[in-house]
């Protein structure tokens, strides 16, 4: 007569089949299932697959803990990647930067009493948006302070 075990599938799948040990049993996901205890054993030894029934609460509330970081580091991933995306962008207020010429960028500093020095010889037009960029930013918080 053989000893019986309860031994738990703790996997993503719905249900897994054994293939480990040759007895082709299948184990729904979380559910307890009684095997004979050499069988037990050798499954056991693959602890990220199956574990003993009375392991079982301990094992859902670990896979709840990795799933409730997994779900704040996706979310921290993604305010951070709308952070980086709006530090690019050139887009301010309905004007695209990106597509004005150096001359465009000059009346615009003019017209909007952006102070900021105006393109030098050597610099590119690059650095010269970014400038522009950030002062349109800042006179856009400061006149939305300022109301």
């Amino acid at each position: 007569m053989s000893d019986k075990i309860a031994v738990v599938y703790i996997g993503d799948k719905p249900s897994k089949k054994d293939t480990v040990t040759g007895s082709r049993l299948v184990f729904p996901r979380h559910t307890a299932v009684d095997v004979e205890s050499h069988i037990a054993m050798q499954l056991l030894e693959f602890p990220t697959v199956w574990i003993r029934h009375d392991a079982l609460a301990d094992e859902l509330d670990r896979q709840e803990d990795i799933a409730r970081q997994a779900a704040e580091e996706a979310e921290r991933l993604a305010a951070e990647q709308a952070r980086f995306a709006e530090g690019q962008s050139f887009v301010v207020g309905e004007m695209d930067l990106g597509k004005m010429t150096s001359a465009q960028l000059a009346t615009l500093v003019e017209g909007e009493d952006l102070a900021i020095e105006s393109q030098g010889a050597k610099e590119n037009v690059g650095d010269f948006r970014v400038r522009v960029r950030d002062a349109l930013k800042a006179k856009q918080v400061a006149g939305q302070g300022g109301e």
